[in-house]
């Protein structure tokens, strides 16, 4: 049977912390192998953590920026604080300096005064959606669209019968978009495909791994694990940025992402440039 093409592909990024070693031991290094690879798009990770103080975290995204700029990668996105309680201001200035115009919000412990079990119950769930539907506000003066990105624990059952992530989205201001963790979710028993379809247009971007869908176990080029990477690009046309990530690779985990990417082209899924 002949497969359906992709009209328009999607645009390849990946997610710097699956660099997170070599990075720490070589990040201009690090960022000229992705250029090498063929990146035109990266998705950074740890703008705004609350661990450490606000100008040596603006020094450290300057940094990254001078970087990307000398190697012709743009941020497609980034995963940082959420900017809302007493550091709003600098978050957003830090991400003013990124220059992309998605924030996603990778866990709820980058939202101030919440931690990984900000979703156990109904009225955490609660309080956690106010306060990202604060912070997109914020974010929205400033020219900025605020996202969520899920992992495996969000499809807990809370007290109203429903997921914590069904129930959370219910909350949230529907301007906030969905980073779909593809494997996450494929983790967590549900179906990637139908989730996206059911998702509509509000997902803008995909995480894009494969592996046994297993926490804590490595992870593996696309195409090697259970998760049918083709179902869940055609169930999101909406999601313009293929975000390829690996949390962790039993191998050298810029080949594996290389491979990764080079499946998706040869598929005519994604591509290196923006269509």
């Amino acid at each position: 049977m002949t497969e359906l093409p992709v009209l328009q592909p999607g645009t390849l990024s990946v997610q710097l912390y699956t660099f997170r070693d070599a990075m720490e031991q070589d990040t201009p290094g690090s960022i000229a192998r992705l250029a090498q690879l063929g990146f035109r798009y990266v998705e950074p990770f740890g703008l705004g953590t609350r661990h450490r103080p606000a100008a040596e975290r603006m020094e450290s995204v300057k940094t990254l920026r001078r970087t990307l700029d000398e190697h012709g990668i743009q941020a497609s996105s980034v995963h940082a604080a959420a900017p809302v309680g007493p550091e709003t201001e600098a978050i957003l200035d830090e991400l003013e300096v990124l220059g992309t115009r998605l924030t996603v919000v990778s866990w709820p412990g980058e939202v101030w005064g919440f931690e990984r079990d900000a979703l156990a119950t109904l009225d955490g769930t609660q309080r956690f959606a106010d306060a990202m539907n604060t912070a997109a506000a914020n974010a929205a003066g400033r020219g900025l669209q605020l996202g969520y990105h899920n992992h495996w624990w969000e499809w807990n059952t809370l007290e109203n019968g429903q997921s914590a992530y069904d129930t959370l989205l219910s909350l949230l201001d529907p301007v906030i978009f969905t980073e779909v963790d593809t494997y996450w979710a494929q983790t967590a028993g549900q179906d990637p495909a139908t989730l996206l379809e059911r998702l509509g247009g509000r997902t803008l971007a995909l995480h894009l791994k494969d592996g046994p869908a297993v926490p804590e176990v490595p992870q593996v080029p696309l195409g090697g694990g259970v998760v049918d990477y083709r179902a869940v690009i055609m169930a999101a046309p909406s999601a313009r940025w293929h975000v390829l990530e690996m949390d962790a690779s039993a191998g050298d985990a810029f080949e594996d992402v290389g491979q990764s990417a080079q499946t998706l082209i040869a598929a005519g899924l994604s591509a290196w440039e923006a269509q």
